[in-house]
């Protein structure tokens, strides 16, 4: 009995705790209630937009709003409530504001005008720096929105507009304006650089254009492989625009046939990839999925990154298939990835599982070791109970 009220107690304790940390979500499902409590306590209302369906809305519920950090920002500065869209109150608040995409975090003021907003999920600093944005008029969408009709043109206040104003219908008309006026000096600026990224696609837009011609002042001055990813982007939206029009489509191949081969395979293999992850039980899927990996992996050339997400998938998968060769292949590309990043701990990770499973256990739990070190210092609270769980699952092995 004793043994039964002590976990009882334990149980009932850590309970207290989990609601004592993260985001406190208000239980009012009216944001009229809200506003009216943010006016008497003098601050702005958060708006967690969500939709069921959403796998970022699940990151940011499951694996960000819990956060002790996240929760203390939140807390003091915000009455903060979340609203499924697609249903209720959610469906006035969609209309009301606009809201297109999920999931939009939304900050409104006491009037229930809107001072801010971002889109999609984010790590834990990115999120609070996103609620520092919303209360600051030098970086709050209302602020940017006063200063650019004010006459403020710059290419730094437009940057800040266009991120904050996900929905804004005159971003291409805006970008436009500005590439037209920028000198050559101005257009190679770092900040414009930001904006020709985030912001245009086509490849028959000016500004596409100018860049395409100045291209080797680019590769200068931002290195040759972020070139080549906005030229690979400008192939995909063009085949995208052109998709009726097929002669149309492939007239891009012209600007660098090389790097438009290299941008088929990788769009062979996305295809590929999602087809496998589709039906992990299909064998001609998973050859399909090892034989464009292979063509698409160049451990020298790729992002490390890409190249664990590759390794890992492999690993999760190749006991179905019996498929030990793929495994040694992996190991192989993640080693080069490890090369590259050596203190990054989801490679650390990937790396110490391949290896594991091949057997080599104590190099193995080094890599855990470290994905666990670095993980801490980064204060990657989400990873590191499996980490601790999977080197002891290896130690047990020695």
């Amino acid at each position: 009995m004793k043994k039964t009220v002590l976990l009882f107690l334990v149980v009932f304790s850590a309970s207290l705790y989990a609601q004592e940390v993260g985001i406190k979500f208000s239980k009012d499902t009216l944001l009229s209630k809200a506003l009216t409590q943010a006016k008497k306590e003098g601050k702005l209302v958060f708006i967690d937009c969500y939709t069921t369906w959403c796998g970022p809305c699940k990151f940011l519920a499951k694996e960000i709003f819990p956060q002790k950090e996240v929760g203390d920002f939140y807390n003091s500065h915000f009455i903060n409530l979340t609203f499924d869209m697609e249903k209720g109150e959610g469906l006035k608040i969609r209309e009301k504001y606009g809201v297109q995409a999920f999931p939009t975090l939304l900050f409104l003021n006491a009037e229930g005008e809107k001072v801010h907003m971002g889109l999609g999920s984010m790590p834990a600093f990115a999120f609070i720096d996103l609620g520092k944005a919303a209360l600051d008029e030098t970086r709050n969408l209302r602020g940017i929105t006063a200063k650019m009709k004010a006459g403020d043109k710059s290419v730094q206040t437009l940057l800040l507009y266009l991120k904050a104003n996900h929905y804004s219908p005159d971003a291409n008309a805006l970008v436009t304006e500005y590439f037209k006026t920028a000198s050559d000096e101005e257009k190679l600026s770092i900040e414009a650089w930001d904006l020709f990224v985030n912001f245009i696609n086509d490849i028959d837009h000016e500004q596409f254009q100018y860049f395409l011609k100045h291209r080797s002042a680019y590769e200068q001055k931002f290195d040759k492989k972020k070139v080549d990813s906005k030229i690979v982007n400008g192939f995909a939206y063009y085949l995208q625009k052109y998709k009726d029009n097929p002669a149309k489509a492939e007239s891009v191949k012209s600007i660098d046939p090389a790097l438009y081969a290299k941008f088929l395979v990788l769009r062979d293999f996305n295809l590929v990839s999602y087809e496998f992850q589709t039906n992990k039980t299909d064998k001609t899927k998973w050859n399909n999925f090892i034989a464009k990996a292979k063509l698409v992996i160049v451990p020298d050339d790729s992002e490390p990154m890409s190249i664990n997400g590759v390794c890992w998938t492999i690993y999760e998968n190749y006991r179905k298939f019996d498929d030990i060769a793929s495994l040694k292949l992996a190991k192989e590309w993640e080693e080069k990835a490890h090369n590259a990043l050596p203190n990054n701990h989801p490679i650390n990770d990937t790396y110490a599982h391949i290896l594991f499973d091949l057997g080599y256990v104590k190099e193995a739990i080094e890599h855990e070791e470290l994905a666990i070190k670095v993980a801490t210092e980064e204060k990657s609270d989400t990873d590191l109970k499996f980490y601790h769980d999977e080197v002891e699952r290896f130690r047990k092995a020695k």
